[in-house]
């Protein structure tokens, strides 16, 4: 009997994107024996071109971008190749939603899978596109969009399914935990750690994002949302910036040998859930002590369970890719 083809479609091939796709066709043996199907890669696009391969891509064709279709990205691409899943690591708009918007409305009217690397349409408009998802019978998974390496979104809504989680405490930004390690732990300036995160690759060029506190935010929003059916407004959640730690904190904090981190937050209410990002100080025999450099961490209070600390997932392209992989067979194992 032939074995089962799932074909899937990348969109943004920027650095991440481009990892995605060669990790996706390294793994094409191992998708083969546990699940049983031939996941074949047929579309990828950048910004201004794409390529479709009925048979399915290969490296020496991702590599090629001269070979690519200029104007052959975003829907028509995917109205090209007419994936069963759709894999979206474009940029983001906290305007509009950007490219991804488009791609995820196109996905979720169609019954198609989707895997988000991208935030911004989810932090945005993500009630909409998952009560479509859910009528059309898309699947949506979203480790890249909120935590990446660390696994939040699965651990509360697999480990922690049903329970009443009462509160949320996550770091989830690798570049805000570095800097505020280096200057706290390592005696650094913040210029100069955030030219330090900058040079390791873990900040983006213009790291005010992450600092101010705005991709936090971003990414609280898509786990409360996917994980908890709470979807909050991203304008609402009140921030604080690593920015507005002052030199007579450091200097506090270092002699109380504290671990100082950018913390989302999460607090259920008699009225709901409220949201904050905050800048944090804990004592060293606290579980987030152990989370040095990028490391990101996760701690959740659920009634009956109690409370569980996570650590791990720091901030690496490679661990982006890992937690896109891991979307990738949960999405085999369920269909």
């Amino acid at each position: 009997m032939a074995m089962r083809v799932v074909r899937v479609a990348l969109t943004g091939m920027g650095g991440i994107g481009s990892r995605v796709a060669v990790a996706l066709l390294e793994r094409r043996v191992r998708f083969s024996q546990r699940f049983g199907v031939d996941v074949r890669l047929v579309g990828a696009c950048g910004s201004a071109s794409g390529i479709v391969r009925e048979g399915g891509l290969t490296v020496a064709d991702l590599a090629d971008r001269g070979t690519w279709e200029p104007g052959m990205v975003g829907t028509a691409l995917l109205d090209r190749a007419d994936p069963d899943v759709v894999i979206d690591a474009g940029p983001n708009d906290y305007e509009t939603g950007g490219p991804g918007l488009d791609h995820l409305e196109w996905a979720t009217l169609r019954g198609v899978h989707v895997i988000m690397v991208s935030k911004s349409a989810l932090a945005l408009h993500g009630e909409r596109l998952l009560e479509a998802a859910r009528d059309s019978g898309s699947r949506v998974h979203a480790s890249g969009a909120s935590s990446a390496a660390l696994p939040a979104v699965d651990f509360l809504r697999t480990n922690l399914a049903g329970a009443v989680v009462t509160r949320v405490e996550a770091t989830l930004t690798g570049t805000s935990s570095f800097v505020l390690d280096e200057v706290v732990r390592s005696g650094s300036t913040l210029d100069a750690a955030i030219a330090e995160a900058t040079a390791r690759g873990i900040a983006e060029p213009d790291p005010a994002f992450d600092l101010d506190g705005r991709d936090t935010a971003a990414k609280l929003v898509v786990i409360a949302g996917m994980a908890l059916g709470v979807w909050l407004p991203l304008d609402g959640i009140r921030r604080e910036s690593v920015r507005s730690v002052t030199d007579e904190q450091v200097l506090a904090w270092r002699d109380a040998g504290a671990k100082v981190a950018l913390v989302g937050v999460l607090d259920r209410t008699a009225a709901g859930y409220e949201a904050s990002v905050e800048v944090r100080a804990y004592g060293p025999g606290h579980p987030y002590a152990a989370a040095r450099g990028s490391t990101k961490a996760l701690m959740v209070t659920a009634e009956g369970f109690g409370e569980y600390t996570l650590v791990g997932g720091a901030s690496t392209p490679e661990a982006t890719v890992a937690a896109v992989l891991k979307d990738v067979e949960h999405l085999l194992a369920e269909l």
